[in-house]
């Protein structure tokens, strides 16, 4: 991972994710519904 984060100019983890954020989209509602799409598709019910 720390050679990924070399070539792509990542100079910590903290920069990586923040630069995935919904701050930093070039469409905010693109990324939110995405997101929503991403919770729809992996939600795992589990038991009590």
């Amino acid at each position: 991972m720390r050679r990924w984060m070399e070539e792509n100019e990542y100079a910590s983890i903290t920069q990586m994710r923040g630069s995935m954020s919904q701050i930093n989209s070039a469409d905010p509602g693109a990324f939110e519904r995405a997101q929503y799409m991403r919770a729809l598709t992996t939600y795992r019910p589990t038991s009590l």
